[in-house]
Order: C-alpha cells, then structure tokens, then sequence
C-alpha cells in the first residue's frame, strides 16, 4: 500500500533530538512525526547522510536545517519507507524496519499513521469535530 501523508504544503516547525528523532509541523504545530529508525537526508546540496536508531545527534545539522521548510512531497510505502520532499531540496528518508515500528505520525486531528514492523501502514482518520 502507498499512502500520500496529509502533510503537504505544512511548514517543517522544529526538530528535536534524543532516542527518537521528533520533527513538528506546521504553523501552528499541528503534527508531529517520531522517527525510532533509520533516518537519511539528503541535504540541499545534494550531500546525503544518515544515522541508525539512537544516533540522530550525528546528522544534527542537517537535520535542524530543514526546519521553516515546507512539505512539497510526502509519501509512505509499505515496502519503500516514508519520504518527504521539502521546498529547499532536501529529502527525508524512513526505510522500513523488519523488527520495529521506524515512524509514526500523529495530527492533532486524531490522525495517526504508524509504520508497523515489516512495513504494514496502521491509519487513524482525522475525527471530524474536534473535542474538548
């Protein structure tokens, strides 16, 4: 299955480093996505890095220089991972994990869409009220 993520045209608003990468988007925030796997970036000009799970302070920089771009592209696939193009040039990459869940994101809206072990997409729908 290929899903297209309601992400698109969002500003990337601010990255945060620890054992997961956690990247926030939109102006206001309205999603945040968890990276627990591998993750690669493609920077802008064109140099391409990456970092295994846990080691996300390695590509820092790189990671933290996407933040006031916005999506222009953003795709999941079961077998391919997530990949997300932004207006500067650069591109993300999640592949998919045989033994853990590598991304998940999750829209204020209720929308939530986790890469499962192996690649499966679980989907949440937006709720259509929201309540307080």
């Amino acid at each position: 299955m290929d899903l297209q993520l309601e992400i698109i045209g969002k500003p990337i608003s601010e990255v945060e480093l620890g054992f997961t990468a956690t990247i926030r988007i939109g102006s206001p925030i309205e999603y945040e996505l968890q990276v627990e796997g591998e993750i690669s970036v493609r920077t802008a000009e064109g140099r391409l890095v990456s970092a295994p799970s846990n080691s996300y302070v390695e590509i820092r920089g790189e990671l933290e220089s996407i933040v006031g771009s916005k999506v222009v592209r953003a795709d999941a696939s079961e077998v391919d991972g997530l990949s997300i193009e932004l207006s500067s040039g650069a591109v993300l990459n999640v592949p998919v994990d045989e033994h853990y869940e590598a991304w998940g994101i999750v829209g204020l809206n209720g929308y939530r869409v986790i890469c499962l072990p192996g690649g499966e997409l679980a989907i949440w729908s937006a709720r259509e009220g929201k309540s307080s």
